[in-house]
C-alpha cells in the first residue's frame, strides 16, 4: 500500500505526538515509582530490624541466666549482641560467634541518630545487647534511623528506651 506525501507525514506526526505524550507521563511516573521503591525497601528493612531487635532481647532474657549457670561469667559470653553496620547486621553470641547475618537491600542504610548543637548526626557502627531483664546496655533513649541513601527524611525510626521498650515510629520521616 502506498501512501501519498501528506498521509505519510500525518503518520509521522501521530507517532511523534504519542512519543511526546509518553515522555510527559514518564516524567511523573518514574519519580513516583522510585519513591514507592524507596518507601517499600525502607519499610521492609525497618520491620526486619525491629524483629531482629526483639529476637535479640527475648533470647537474652531466656538464655542469660542459663549461660551464667554454665560458666559464662563474663557479660560478653552471657548475652546475644546485635552489631549494626551501614550495609547489614549480625547477631553474635559467646566469644563473638555469628548466629545470623543480614545484608540490607541495595541503597538502604541504618544509623544511630543523635543531636548535637541542634543538628542531626548519624553513627553507622553500633553494638547493642540486652540484659537478662530485657533492658538494653544503653543509657537514655537510642534512636535508629533506617533510610534510603540520600533520603534520610523519608526514613523510619526505631526507638529503644532504657527500660527495654522497642517501637517503630510510623508516619513521619526520620529527618524531621
Amino acid at each position: 500500500m502506498q501512501l501519498k506525501g501528506q498521509q505519510s507525514g500525518a503518520l509521522l506526526l501521530d507517532v511523534l505526538l504519542v512519543l511526546a505524550l509518553l515522555m510527559i507521563l514518564s516524567t511523573h511516573a518514574v519519580p513516583q515509582a522510585a519513591k514507592f521503591y524507596r518507601q517499600a525497601v525502607v519499610e521492609y528493612e525497618a520491620e526486619q530490624l525491629l524483629a531482629t531487635l526483639r529476637y535479640c532481647q527475648n533470647t537474652s532474657r531466656i538464655t542469660a541466666d542459663i549461660a551464667w549457670g554454665y560458666g559464662a561469667n563474663e557479660p560478653i559470653k552471657r548475652y546475644i549482641y546485635l552489631q549494626l553496620f551501614t550495609n547489614g547486621n549480625q547477631l553474635l553470641a559467646g566469644e563473638w560467634d555469628i548466629i545470623a547475618n543480614h545484608q540490607y537491600l541495595p541503597g538502604v542504610k541504618v544509623a544511630k541518630v543523635y543531636q548535637e548543637q541542634g543538628k542531626n548526626h548519624y553513627d553507622d557502627s553500633i553494638r547493642l545487647y540486652f540484659g537478662a531483664d530485657g533492658r538494653p546496655g544503653i543509657t537514655g533513649m537510642m534512636t535508629l534511623c533506617i533510610y534510603y541513601q540520600g533520603y534520610p527524611a523519608e526514613g523510619k525510626k526505631i526507638m529503644i528506651s532504657e527500660g527495654g521498650r522497642i517501637r517503630m515510629e510510623r508516619g513521619t520521616g526520620a529527618g524531621k
